[in-house]
């Protein structure tokens, strides 16, 4: 017997209906569909932080209309109109938030990073020197992250304002691509980390400022004041670039400086103990994994994004 295809409307309807039966039947508060399972990690530990008496059902995927079994943004945004209190959807706001992008907002049950990714926020940088101590239990005398992602930061700034001020008037002149790349580091083996990793911001900043005197005078007339005051208002400034920047670029960059940091540490307390035995076997060893540290590195209510995060958990609930 023939049967009429789906439409497309009428199949995301159907899913949001069994997420919810399926989020009833588990003994969950909602079921929540977000863009890939390393991103569960992250919106888990904020529900559990602001609603820890309430269980959520997460779904990391899910077929699209052709039946294809699909991650990422569009597909989380393919049931925006069937989301509610009981189904939602928790994105990355990319650029999103910077450019008010409409209906991406708590009131259509949509949770955003506002940061560009969720990494962003496991570098938050007031949490960052601290972890080479929960990582090699030795503390870090060495370098200071806060003060590297503030220089790193007022470096790509300027930059940034002027790939935003492209993305709306035309991509093709500042691609995302070309922008990704002049704010990565070219590290081939590993970052120098002496005088607080002065040598790789030096040479960044050249590479920047190549490329900024090159927009300058193609542009002569580009006046970026008055998106710099919009920005500054909705939180983007010289200190703050690296939460609204490329998530993964930062996530790397700082993953890269802990590891060297750990090293170097864990050089420095071999090379100065005397004894026959070190004091503990594991000492000169990763007791945990930068990774799984940083992923815990999370500070509630410190800054704009995250307690905007928090602000429309309470709208909803």
């Amino acid at each position: 017997m023939y049967r009429p295809p789906v439409s497309k409307e009428k199949y995301y309807y159907h899913a949001a209906k069994r997420f919810m039966m399926d989020a009833q039947l588990l003994r969950c508060r909602a079921a929540i569909h977000v863009e890939d399972k390393d991103d569960i990690i992250f919106w888990s530990s904020i529900f559990k932080h602001f609603r820890p008496n309430d269980r959520f059902h997460f779904i990391a995927g899910s077929r699209n209309e052709r039946g294809h079994e699909t991650r990422g943004v569009t597909q989380c945004l393919k049931y925006v109109k069937h989301l509610n209190p009981k189904f939602f959807i928790c994105i990355d706001s990319d650029y999103r938030y910077l450019l008010q992008e409409q209906g991406i907002d708590i009131r259509h049950f949509i949770f955003q990073t506002y940061t560009y990714s969720f990494e962003n926020h496991h570098c938050y940088d007031k949490g960052l020197n601290d972890l080479c101590y929960r990582i090699t239990t030795l503390q870090n005398n060495v370098f200071d992250f806060r003060q590297f992602l503030k220089e790193y930061s007022n470096i790509v700034y300027k930059l940034f304002l002027w790939h935003l001020y492209f993305l709306v008037a035309d991509p093709k002149r500042f691609s995302i691509a070309e922008f990704n790349e002049l704010i990565s580091f070219q590290w081939q083996r590993r970052p120098d980390i002496r005088q607080n990793g002065r040598h790789e911001l030096n040479k960044l900043k050249g590479k920047i400022d190549v490329k900024l005197s090159q927009l300058r005078k193609s542009y002569p007339k580009a006046d970026l004041s008055i998106l710099e005051n919009k920005y500054k208002d909705i939180g983007l400034t010289p200190d703050t670039t690296y939460l609204f920047i490329r998530g993964h670029n930062i996530y790397d960059m700082v993953y890269m400086l802990n590891r060297e940091v750990c090293k170097k540490v864990l050089r420095m307390a071999k090379d100065s103990f005397t004894g026959s035995q070190p004091p503990h076997v594991n000492l000169f060893g990763y007791r945990n994994s930068i990774d799984d540290q940083m992923k815990k590195n999370l500070y509630f209510g410190a800054y704009p994004a995250i307690q905007k995060i928090e602000e429309d958990i309470h709208a909803l609930f």
